[in-house]
């Protein structure tokens, strides 16, 4: 929330120029400032399916509040293969085109004119059966290994783990399995342009099947796929045969984005020195509009874990590795665009990590769902001062609690999940109210998102009149 304790100064001036200054990337495609409405799981609708009314909704309401890029949340290539049973899919019928169609109308129209970027994902082995229903819960999910997630250690961890994920995944063995990845991001990735969005991004973080691709951990014995130049390493074949098919199947400003891991923050994973190779190397490509920085899977949550965040000077974890990794890389247009994720919450903070090149994008993400117009009303507003222009540091109530009951508050044995999950639903259940013309509430009680937003909304569809509006259309 925005705090009264300044007043506008000829260095918030300054700030909010550096913030709103246009931005071009290598595409020739110019980004109208350097605010990202991050990828979140909107939460709305259960069950996979093509954008609803709700997002619509929501989209115009981001779309008139002064953000330069929107990203989606999660729109998955398969539609049995699912990270939240809220995830956009991309069903093959004629409807599916008019509806991401008309999402993307409904962004553009609006007169700030924000980029629109579909996020196009594969969880990987985090599908969960039990949890997203796209599935019978003995179907295993896909990746190149068979496994399953470890939420954390001791029985409770245990318990989590084998009821999210009945089975193991089952790993993709033949080079036909891979190549039909590759069709369908290239496929998702097509339909985003066909239906007037400015571009994609390739989730490969956060543990999903691409970052898993790409990780030591989860692909200790990666196989060489077709038609990869020899000098591409072996964990690099699969993100390149995704970005070559959407350069050779697109128009040149169709932005191509990715979103990497820096560190995925556990034992045997991806680390730091690895990341900055694969960005060093994805960069060599010139197949790249705009790199996201992120970090973390399911089983140690950074990217979902506000609190881990307080520990840094910027306010972003992730902002040590891209201060190192920007002086080697050649600045937009030259190259690519880094955009920086996670606490970046200040007007200060924003304009210095821009002026320092600590990133060339603020990625913000869940303040954006309290506070939909943010960079209007608040980091671009100039009658606000600098002690004023800032959000974050809202607490959710009765998440201490949840973290009790669901097993998420043992520093030592508790499920880190269960955290970053209490606080990703109740912002979730934030987009839902906006969703429906509702305003967020930043004093919803856990427990009254979780009946009100998910059971009787999403789940019962509102009773008896939401069902005759359902059923209507």
């Amino acid at each position: 929330m925005a705090i009264s304790n300044g007043h506008p100064t000829n260095d918030s001036q300054d700030e909010i120029k550096v913030i709103s200054s246009p931005l071009a990337l290598p595409n020739g495609v110019v980004i109208p400032n350097r605010l990202v409405k991050a990828a979140m799981a909107e939460g709305i609708g259960l069950g996979g399916g093509t954008p609803r009314e709700g997002h619509l909704n929501l989209y115009r309401r981001w779309a008139e509040g002064g953000w330069g890029i929107i990203i989606s949340g999660n729109v998955q290539i398969d539609p049995r293969q699912l990270a939240s049973p809220h995830d956009l899919t991309l069903p093959s019928h004629p409807s599916t085109l008019q509806a991401y169609t008309q999402l993307a109308s409904s962004v553009h129209s609006a007169s700030s004119s924000p980029l629109l970027l579909m996020q196009i994902s594969h969880p990987g082995l985090q599908s969960s059966s039990t949890i997203n229903l796209s599935r019978w819960p003995w179907e295993s999910a896909i990746a190149p290994c068979e496994d399953r997630p470890t939420v954390s250690e001791g029985p409770v961890g245990w318990l989590w783990s084998h009821v999210m994920w009945p089975t193991k995944s089952c790993r993709i063995v033949n080079i036909n399995g891979w190549m039909e990845i590759v069709n369908k991001f290239v496929d998702a990735a097509v339909l985003a342009e066909r239906s007037g969005w400015d571009g994609v991004q390739l989730h490969s973080a956060h543990g999903y099947l691409l970052a898993e691709y790409l990780s030591p951990l989860t692909n200790p014995d990666p196989k060489p796929l077709p038609d990869v130049p020899g000098s591409i390493p072996l964990r690099l074949h699969l993100l390149y045969l995704i970005l070559k098919g959407i350069h050779d199947n697109t128009e040149k400003r169709f932005i191509k984005a990715v979103k990497v891991n820096c560190s995925d923050f556990v034992q045997g994973g991806l680390d730091e020195e690895q990341a900055n190779d694969i960005i060093k190397t994805l960069v060599s490509w010139s197949l790249l509009d705009i790199i996201e920085i992120s970090g973390g899977t399911y089983s140690s949550p950074a990217f979902a874990s506000p609190e881990s965040l307080r520990t840094s000077s910027r306010q972003s974890l992730f902002a040590h590795f891209t201060t190192s990794l920007l002086p080697s890389l050649p600045p937009p247009p030259t190259g690519p665009a880094i955009i920086l994720t996670g606490g970046l919450h200040d007007r200060q903070v924003i304009a210095s990590s821009l002026n320092e090149r600590a990133c060339d994008l603020v990625g913000i993400g869940r303040p954006a769902c309290l506070f939909p117009q943010l960079p209007n009303e608040i980091i671009l507003n100039s009658k606000l001062g600098d002690g004023e222009a800032r959000v974050g540091g809202y607490p959710i109530p009765g998440s201490d609690l949840m973290k009790i009951i669901l097993g998420g508050s043992d520093p030592k044995e508790g499920i880190k999940l269960v955290g970053a999950g209490i606080s990703t639903l109740w912002h979730e259940w934030q987009m839902c109210r906006i969703g429906r013309g509702t305003e967020p509430d930043i004093n919803m009680h856990w427990l009254s998102g979780a009946l009100i937003e998910e059971v009787w909304f999403e789940v019962l569809k509102g009773g008896p009149m939401g069902w005759w509006r359902y059923w209507r259309g």
